[in-house]
């Protein structure tokens, strides 16, 4: 029964120890990772004009927004996986999204293989692409004609291809 004091004499000394000012900096602090469910990020989903692609979903940035033709729509599923989202990033769904000019009810998401969650606009999970380096730019549209700009309805851009 002794022993069971002294473990929590000692448990407590190594805690009151970790919080001591031996960390000045607030170091470990600052070190430790939160759990998904404390992140929490705006994501801003609007309608622009995007010259010769016409008009697409951008995020809060103005950069277009992208679908995958091998992607399923029903039920939605992400098949740009591996080394296909280097350059296609998957727009992850932070459960607070603010809309301008799309339909909520077309918004939903979509469970990707590693456990996060994709954005879906009409069933279409959405990507960035990482070529598209200033706001309003659509490079990616039509690339290997699998890639296009993604509507507001959730249909591919009919502008010009790459």
């Amino acid at each position: 029964m002794h022993g069971v004091p002294l473990a929590v004499a000692c448990l407590a000394t190594l805690f009151l120890g970790a919080c001591s000012s031996s960390d000045p900096a607030g170091q470990a602090a600052a070190a430790r990772r939160l759990p998904a469910a404390e992140i929490h990020a705006t994501l801003v989903l609007r309608v622009q004009d995007v010259p010769g692609v016409g008009e697409v979903v951008v995020d809060g940035n103005g950069y277009p927004l992208y679908r995958y033709d091998k992607d399923a729509t029903r039920p939605p599923q992400s098949n740009c996986l591996l080394d296909c989202w280097s350059n296609w990033p998957p727009v992850v769904d932070t459960s607070d999204i603010r809309l301008d000019g799309i339909d909520q009810g077309l918004i939903g998401s979509v469970t990707r293989p590693d456990s996060s969650k994709q954005v879906t606009i009409a069933g279409s999970p959405v990507y960035r692409y990482a070529g598209d380096t200033v706001p309003g730019q659509a490079n990616g549209q039509g690339t290997d004609d699998l890639w296009h700009a993604i509507t507001p309805t959730g249909r591919k851009a009919a502008g010009a291809t790459n």
